[in-house]
């Protein structure tokens, strides 16, 4: 299937594991240019190799090119550096690592400014630098990495049950403002899935109770109907199509992705 963005590109934030690699790397077969960042250089160099390899698997020699930059998406002018160094861009993956798990009373106040900073006013700096150059050329897509907590909170995962719903609900504004300018705004809101990030709240959980890895993940699949966590790659399939142009008349939305585990009706 054609998905009609071969030549675009592609800027994503924290690319060098998870979903952010994942998408670059099914991103690359589709022809797109993409640009990577992370903080971590090594981690970054080797998920350029990946993406770039993924490439030529479809493409051959002719595969578009991959550039990174090792940037924080907590420090503004390293952010509005490594958009400038992308030039114009057509798809943004506004992605970073979730907040500490944590309960109420765990939690000081610098952990809520951290997690604020990293969590909401990294996804509006990108917006605002990349969303307006969209509008104006009449074709963009923007897709946010968030959480099932957005749908349902998720025990001693305060932070981002407080947080990312603030992120949907610019999801949701800016889908309104810029949908007659052909940008689509959406978001996907991952569950437990096989990512570093789940190993933290593997390791988090067996300092809190003294239980197994595999208790934790027995713990886990039980609530899942599906009986598995997801694959990076599958969620990355998701972002991919709302990044294509048959997805055009699709804004505002969070997509989860989550094997069931949310209880609601939608």
């Amino acid at each position: 299937m054609d998905l009609g963005i071969k030549g675009k590109s592609a800027l994503i934030t924290a690319a060098s594991r998870g979903f952010g690699l994942a998408t670059a790397r099914q991103l690359a077969r589709e022809g797109v240019r993409v640009s990577l960042c992370a903080r971590g250089q090594t981690d970054l160099e080797q998920a350029a190799t990946e993406v770039q390899a993924a490439g030529r698997e479809v493409w051959g020699e002719a595969a578009a090119p991959v550039t990174t930059a090792a940037v924080d998406v907590t420090d503004a002018q390293a952010v509005a550096d490594f958009v400038a160094q992308t030039g114009p861009v057509d798809l943004l993956l506004v992605n970073a690592g979730g907040p500490p798990a944590g309960g109420f009373t765990e939690l000081a106040e610098q952990q809520w400014r951290d997690a604020y900073t990293l969590t909401i006013e990294s996804a509006v700096r990108l917006c605002r630098l990349v969303v307006p150059g969209m509008a104006e050329r009449g074709w963009g897509r923007v897709v946010m990495i968030t959480s099932v907590s957005v749908k349902q909170p998720v025990d001693n995962l305060l932070l981002s049950s407080v947080l990312r719903p603030a992120v949907q609900g610019l999801v949701r504004s800016l889908a309104v403002q810029y949908a007659a300018s052909g940008v689509t705004v959406n978001a996907v809101a991952p569950g437990f899935h096989t990512t570093s990030a789940v190993e933290r709240l593997i390791a988090k959980k067996i300092e809190q109770t003294g239980c197994t890895v595999q208790d934790v993940l027995d713990g886990w699949t039980a609530e899942i109907p599906m009986g598995r966590l997801g694959r990076p790659e599958e969620l990355a399939a998701v972002v991919t199509f709302l990044m294509s142009e048959g997805a055009g008349y699709l804004t505002g939305q969070g997509i989860v992705s989550d094997g069931g585990w949310v209880k609601g009706t939608f």
